[in-house]
């Protein structure tokens, strides 16, 4: 069956992809300031936020200098050694979407109340349980990272053996340890189905919840101006965003790895999939400095100073 293979001329990914790695990169370095050093007499955020929008900053930040960092080689070089640094650009990708997934559960479990035991236990647990669950994919993406660079080190002028760069798979090899990257390459699939799963459903929950909350509020006559409310609901619609994001990543990903491992009528190359990814992480971004109050607050601070600045210069001039 003859495919469709859908590319992007480098000239069009540099454009692309440099305009939003600066955009993304002042906006990350804006926020690691906002979350590393607040202003004074103003209190920090608390953990476990601090920790997820630190990771979604650094694995941001790994994304964007990795990806330059693998175009710079393949354009001064076109030598296999930018897959080595196309591994990490998929671990900091893989890494992203994870994070994003559990700073979403963890404010459905601050919003929904928790009635049943299991939920309530989970309620209470929330931080030893993100903890874990950062920890345990940290290391299953850092394995597959491992078993990556190894399989590139080994294939390195092997005509044997293939490297796919799009899914980070390697065929035709009969070590043994390529059945080990083959069964960290779909444990990983599995894990981002299940994070799929859990942003779609918490996201679903807490927009039922709120709907439901305000349905009463509006019954009972009570006032929707409580700052509480406005909060959960600027929350509840980022995260809603946020799925949306996630799922169209997901789901783009998961074409990808169909369409290079089984016949199908449409392929797309390197440029094209990770510009797709860049642009999912740039809207992650945009997302965070909507949501995030932390953020919002220090560019209202920055913007208020900057009129006084400019109001300053008016009045001696």
């Amino acid at each position: 069956m003859s495919s469709t293979y859908i590319e992007m001329d480098e000239l069009a990914f540099i454009i692309v992809n440099g305009h939003l790695a600066i955009l993304n990169i002042l906006a990350n370095l804006f926020f690691a300031v906002c979350l590393f050093c607040p202003p004074r007499g103003r209190e920090g955020l608390k953990q476990p936020v601090k920790l997820l929008l630190g990771f979604l900053v650094c694995c941001t930040t790994i994304f964007l200098v990795s990806l330059i960092t693998a175009e710079c080689l393949w354009l001064l070089s076109e030598s296999t050694e930018f897959r080595y640094v196309n591994a990490f650009v998929s671990f900091a990708a893989f890494t992203s979407m994870s994070t994003s997934v559990w700073l979403n559960f963890f404010y459905y479990t601050q919003i929904v109340p928790a009635q049943r035991a299991l939920f309530i236990w989970v309620k209470r647990n929330i931080k030893i349980i993100i903890y874990w669950g950062l920890f345990v994919d940290r290391v299953l993406f850092m394995f597959d990272l491992a078993s990556v660079i190894y399989y590139v080190t080994i294939t390195e002028g092997n005509d044997n053996i293939t490297y796919t760069s799009t899914n980070d798979t390697v065929s035709g090899s009969t070590d043994g340890l390529y059945y080990t990257d083959l069964v960290c390459f779909y444990c990983k699939m599995i894990y981002m189905f299940f994070c799929l799963c859990v942003m779609v459903g918490s996201s679903w929950v807490t927009v039922c919840y709120l709907h439901r909350h305000m349905k009463r509020m509006k019954e009972s006559g009570s006032p929707f101006s409580s700052p509480r409310l406005h909060s959960q609901m600027r929350v509840t619609i980022t995260g809603i965003l946020q799925g949306i994001l996630y799922f169209l990543c997901a789901l783009w990903i998961f074409l990808n790895i169909f369409s290079d491992n089984y016949p199908s009528s449409i392929k797309f190359d390197y440029n094209t999939y990770y510009t797709v990814i860049s642009l999912y992480m740039f809207s992650t971004t945009v997302n965070l400095g909507i949501g995030q109050s932390v953020f919002r607050q220090r560019a209202a601070d920055i913007w208020l100073k900057a009129q006084q600045a400019a109001r300053s210069l008016k009045l001696c001039g």
